[in-house]
């Protein structure tokens, strides 16, 4: 930020020293407002934007008035930075300014350098603050559960419950339908979030070398269980959350040493004898079918009951189809974020053919889609993705009966592409909602004798999907 958009605010009792410092400042190319008591500052503060305040301690005869400013302040606004400076300081006063929030003490007579110096200190604290909200604001909104679906309401009303606990959480669903992104948001929904969030990738760790990474060894070449290039995943989670994703893949003979470390929050490093105490929460997921999986003897049946405590399933989201336009508005927002580009906006029909897809890869396949749509058009203002303009993955797919490919049909007049669409489109929200009109006209947003109508002109026969 350039220094003349810079507002300091200078408060003393004396009009003379707010002067003094308020020349030294805009010498400095800051600008400076002044203020001679405590009101006159928290009306300033309350109207104008300042981005740092230098305040007097000692003011019309009330020895607390600054730190009373310095409370207002900081309740007000905590990105403000303060310097507390007094002509009776001590350092019982300097520490109790710095235990109420002050940035900095500095002690009249002072020489201009040395203000001017804690100044600049100010402000680059100022802005590595503003840099972690804005990075912590940004990871919200991309760990934010999206869908209000009956279903994901559902689920969101479970994770609220489980995140303070300690429960072991065992997450499963398709590959791309989020299991990560939940696992962390419990995480940080939990007392563990100022700790580590650690992932154990099971399909991609070596079978060799699997119980090294997950315990950690000992290196009797250095300084043994001191040396931080052998600490192990679950050592590095200690206090926090260990999450293993893909928990099948995982050798048999670690499963069983992972059942007994989870049971006793302890473990053996590897050519160690010396016993590792951890409070670890172990959240897992998997996109199998677990009771195959303990029937053919791929995953021990004691380590499932284990990590099961509290069971989420996560659908997929052709079975979400009513969080499919949240989750569009939500990622194209990120996306315009991240690339510095306008907000796509979608044609109706346009929506209408992305809910009435398959989705096989799930949420994970709908937010690359809308990269992609994001790379082609989004420097473009106001663009309106038309249904032409999605890519050949989506134009190309068509699973109804008339098994033409849209991209076959461009060359139908707008008339007869859209009431082959419509036809297909109310069919697979009948046969969703297997024949009830009710449910399928709130979905697709029609009125119930609207939809009759419609049905009647395209001749779809509803009793074909009770």
């Amino acid at each position: 930020m350039l220094k003349n958009k810079i507002s300091i605010l200078v408060v003393d009792d004396e009009l003379d020293i707010c002067e003094m410092v308020a020349e030294t400042l805009k010498d400095e190319d800051y600008n400076a407002i002044v203020a001679t008591n405590y009101d006159m500052a928290v009306d300033i503060l309350k109207n104008k934007n300042i981005n740092l305040l230098i305040t007097d301690i000692w003011m019309n005869n009330d020895t607390n008035a600054g730190l009373k400013l310095l409370t207002f302040s900081q309740n007000y606004n905590p990105l403000i930075p303060v310097i507390m400076m007094s002509g009776h300081g001590n350092i019982e006063t300097a520490m109790k300014a710095a235990k109420n929030g002050a940035f900095d003490f500095i002690e009249k007579p002072f020489k201009a350098e040395r203000l001017i110096l804690l100044i600049e200190k100010a402000l680059i604290d100022r802005n590595l603050k503003l840099k972690v909200l804005d990075f912590e604001l940004r990871e919200n909104e991309r760990m934010a559960l999206i869908g209000n679906s009956a279903t994901f309401k559902n689920i969101k009303q479970n994770l609220n419950k489980i995140a303070p606990t300690n429960s072991r959480v065992l997450i499963t669903g398709p590959s791309g339908s989020g299991k990560e992104l939940i696992a962390r948001w419990i995480h940080k929904n939990s007392n563990r979030r100022s700790f580590p969030f650690i992932i154990a990738s099971c399909a991609t760790l070596s079978p060799e070398r699997v119980e090294q990474v997950l315990f950690g060894w000992n290196d009797s070449t250095t300084d043994g269980d001191n040396n931080q290039s052998n600490v192990g995943l679950f050592e590095q989670a200690n206090n926090g959350t260990l999450f293993f994703d893909e928990i099948c893949d995982l050798p048999l003979q670690t499963q069983g040493k992972l059942v007994q470390a989870i049971q006793d929050q302890s473990f053996y490093k590897i050519g160690s004898n010396k016993k590792i105490n951890v409070d670890v929460r172990i959240i897992s997921a998997s996109n199998n079918n677990l009771t195959e999986f303990i029937k053919n003897g791929t995953l021990r049946e004691d380590l499932f009951y284990r990590l099961s405590v509290a069971p989420i399933e996560v659908p997929p989201l052709n079975k979400r189809g009513e969080d499919i336009a949240d989750l569009i508005f939500h990622f194209l927002n990120l996306l315009a974020k991240d690339f510095g580009n306008n907000t796509l906006k979608f044609a109706s029909e346009t929506l209408l053919i992305l809910k009435s897809y398959d989705w096989p890869g799930n949420v994970r396949q709908l937010k690359n889609i809308l990269e992609w749509l994001n790379i082609m058009y989004g420097k473009q203002k106001d663009f309106i993705i038309s249904p032409l303009d999605l890519p050949p993955e989506i134009l190309g797919y068509n699973k109804k009966e008339e098994n033409t490919p849209i991209s076959n049909q461009l060359s139908l007049s707008l008339k007869e592409a859209r009431k082959i669409f419509e036809k297909n489109y109310l069919k697979e929200q009948l046969k969703r909602f297997k024949g009830n009109i009710a449910k399928t006209s709130k979905f697709i947003g029609m009125d119930r004798s609207a939809l009759h109508r419609k049905l009647k002109e395209l001749d779809i026969d509803i009793n074909n999907f009770d």
